[in-house]
């Protein structure tokens, strides 16, 4: 099988290179499309034009479309593997199908693609064309079909097995990382809210995150730890070993019931609080394999119980490390999944 591989590939803790390394283990032979590019002010610009309801293209800085075309022309791909491509054109798609009529294309986000926020006009005149898109949305479905889809297929998030993982922690992980809540993540309101809950209710919480909004809370309290600029590298997964508890909030923005960090926590053995949803809990058994939460009231009071009972918490975070594997939540298991059911494998 060979597969080519598009999206952006900058940094080891993107999730994007992670499935494109899944890809590599999976097929005989990846080329790779790398649309990762420093973003222009005009980018910017059309980006928010775009968001007006304007259908402007914005720019493709990668030339993403023209190696495409250039590998095309060259070889003959079973399939081609688009992650997000918000800047990949129907034109691109359909000299691709006039090349090699039977490759199947794919598009694959982590992102709920229903959304403004989320797209560009080239993602939305690319929509009918592509012969699947494959979501982690399972609420969207109906929505991408009636934005022109062809085959919508959901599936859950994934870890990647040699970035998700234990890691031998030395001395100096365990007290640069050593945290008693922690969570690693962006700014939303929500999710702030809950963390001064437990903050102003006498709870330790260390908080790794980059940007104006948390950077507010520089000086809150002493219970609130803030690490700026976020964990990258082997330490994000390094933190959910450290900690005695994980925070895992979910993206009010984009309507989420999963996020990459529901597999990524216990992939790394850490103790993983999530927000409860039915997703979250067919995924993981509650109380023995993740524990859940529905307010800030039973946030707190499991924050509490959890950290005074040890050995319970770690037999429930060292069960959730048994289950990502038993279930085989990786990113292989994803994309097998997906290919099998696409008729690529068998």
């Amino acid at each position: 099988m060979k597969v080519l591989s598009v999206g952006s590939m900058k940094g080891i803790s993107n999730t994007c290179l992670h499935r494109n390394m899944a890809l590599k283990k999976i097929a005989d032979e990846v080329d790779v499309v790398n649309t990762a590019w420093p973003l222009s002010l005009w980018y910017r610009i059309t980006y928010h034009i775009f968001l007006l309801g304007i259908p402007i293209r914005i720019p493709d800085e990668a030339n993403a479309n023209q190696m495409i075309l250039k590998l095309v022309e060259n070889n003959q791909y079973d399939v081609v593997w688009i992650d997000k491509g918000i800047t990949i054109t129907p034109e691109t798609l359909q000299h691709i199908k006039k090349k090699n009529p039977s490759t199947t294309i794919v598009s694959y986000s982590p992102d709920n693609m229903a959304l403004r926020h989320n797209q560009s006009q080239q993602y939305l005149d690319c929509v009918p064309l592509y012969d699947y898109i494959i979501t982690t949305k399972s609420y969207i479905l109906d929505d991408m079909k009636r934005l022109g889809a062809q085959n919508v297929i959901f599936v859950n998030n994934a870890y990647e097995k040699t970035f998700h993982k234990y890691y031998d922690l030395t001395d100096s992980d365990k007290e640069r990382l050593k945290a008693n809540v922690a969570f690693v993540g962006s700014f939303e309101k929500d999710r702030c809210e809950s963390i001064i809950y437990l903050v102003n209710h006498g709870i330790r919480v260390t908080l790794w995150g980059s940007g104006r909004h948390w950077k507010k809370y520089k000086n809150y309290s002493d219970n609130l730890i803030l690490h700026e600029g976020g964990l990258y590298s082997e330490d994000y997964g390094k933190s959910f070993q450290a900690s005695k508890i994980s925070l895992c909030f979910l993206k009010k923005m984009n309507k989420d019931l999963q996020t990459t960090r529901t597999m990524e926590i216990p992939a790394c053995g850490g103790f993983m609080l999530a927000e409860r949803t039915d997703e979250h809990m067919q995924l993981f058994e509650e109380d023995k394999e993740a524990v859940f939460f529905s307010s800030n009231e039973e946030l707190l009071e499991k924050c509490r119980y959890y950290l005074e009972h040890d050995e319970e918490r770690k037999a429930i975070a060292k069960a959730g490390h048994r289950r990502c594997i038993e279930s085989d939540y990786s990113n292989e298991g994803m994309i097998m999944k997906v290919l099998n059911e696409i008729g690529v494998i068998k």
